[in-house]
């Protein structure tokens, strides 16, 4: 297996591109540095003006900024657009809104990425994960605007059976309204494969990697949180990936966590957990020898049964499940890959390059 450029495009003008995301394998929606948010067939090399993050209202934030990492989000025609670590973002929804204005409160938002998801319902509506607040998310129906989890408590469930159990053994310093809040920042979310649930890359104070599978159905109708906790590890953002809507798999180095007898040079590992069940259970855990596994970004591709592993600074590797490195490029540098096309995107300041996969 290598990678094998297949397209690249350039463009004239001063603008450059700030974000870029493929919507299609023949189609991408950019984000320029004057604000504008550009839909571009690549077979064409046409263009059409979307709307632009600008706003003539006043924020006390200052606004979206172009300047700040940001990411794009597409479902069929549906874009969004926010800053991943500010509290700014747009949707665009043709034929029913231009630019709706999306906005979380400003509470560590600057380690806390903007937790954001798209999805279809069984009936096939599209609709929206988002952010409102650190521990605070909302489900809303994009055609109708409708907020479906507008009545949805802060705590969890079995929140007050929790407190009593605790307190039972321990004395209470400081009196405080129980039971609390959810204490959970929110992260990247990331659906899985039949897109009943979804995944929050999350932390919580001590401060440590949090990952957390909600489902979809259960929060929309639960007036209490629920969710089904991955595991616990040091605060290093470690990367997550769906296999399948039973399996998910994290990166994780032995040495860095204080694990028994490691050292730096230990390899690092991805570990598989099934989470079929209410408790996720650590199922296999592989060492990848060669690379720092925690270093990269992973993607499952369903159709060649392997990993593909992307980082900006150490190139791109493709692994088996079981942790053998099939190829590896320190050169080539993407920004990311869509395991639907089986394609690399690069973006330059002014060009859009696509990569395949060649056997």
């Amino acid at each position: 297996m290598e990678t094998e450029k297949i397209f690249e495009i350039k463009f004239s003008g001063e603008e450059t591109i700030v974000s870029a995301t493929l919507s299609n394998f023949d189609e991408c929606v950019m984000l320029l540095s004057s604000g504008d948010v550009i839909r571009y067939n690549l077979l064409e090399q046409t263009g059409q003006h979307l709307f632009s993050v600008g706003s003539q209202i006043e924020r006390s934030d200052g606004g979206f900024d172009i300047q700040a990492p940001s990411t794009i989000y597409t479902l069929d025609s549906i874009v969004v657009v926010v800053n991943d670590y500010k509290c700014q973002g747009f949707i665009h929804y043709p034929g029913h809104y231009n630019s709706l204005h999306l906005w979380r409160e400003d509470y560590h938002a600057d380690i806390s990425r903007f937790p954001i998801a798209l999805y279809k319902d069984l009936s096939g509506t599209p609709h929206i994960i988002y952010s409102v607040a650190w521990n605070h998310i909302q489900i809303m129906n994009l055609s109708t605007l409708q907020i479906l989890t507008a009545a949805k408590s802060l705590i969890e469930e079995g929140a007050e059976e929790r407190h009593i159990a605790f307190y039972s053994n321990h004395t209470e310093g400081n009196k405080s309204p129980w039971p609390r809040p959810y204490d959970y920042f929110f992260g990247k979310l990331y659906m899985s494969p039949s897109q009943r649930k979804f995944l929050s890359a999350g932390w919580a104070w001590g401060s440590y990697d949090c990952y957390n599978v909600y489902d979809i159905q259960e929060f929309i109708t639960n007036n209490r949180i629920s969710h089904q906790a991955i595991s616990g590890w040091e605060h290093d953002n470690r990367t997550v990936c769906w296999i399948n809507d039973n399996t998910v798999i994290v990166t994780y180095n032995p040495d860095r966590e204080g694990d028994e007898n490691t050292t730096p040079e230990t390899p690092s590992e991805i570990h598989f957990y099934n989470i079929a069940e209410k408790k996720s259970i650590l199922e296999r855990r592989i060492a990848v020898k060669g690379i720092n596994i925690t270093n990269y970004t992973l993607y499952y591709d369903t159709a060649l049964d392997v990993l593909i592993a992307l980082s900006f600074k150490e190139g791109v590797a493709i692994l088996s499940r079981d942790g053998i490195i099939l190829y590896r490029d320190q050169y080539f540098k993407a920004d990311e890959y869509y395991p639907a096309f089986r394609l690399f995107l690069k973006k330059g300041d002014r060009s859009i390059s696509l990569y395949g996969i060649k056997s």
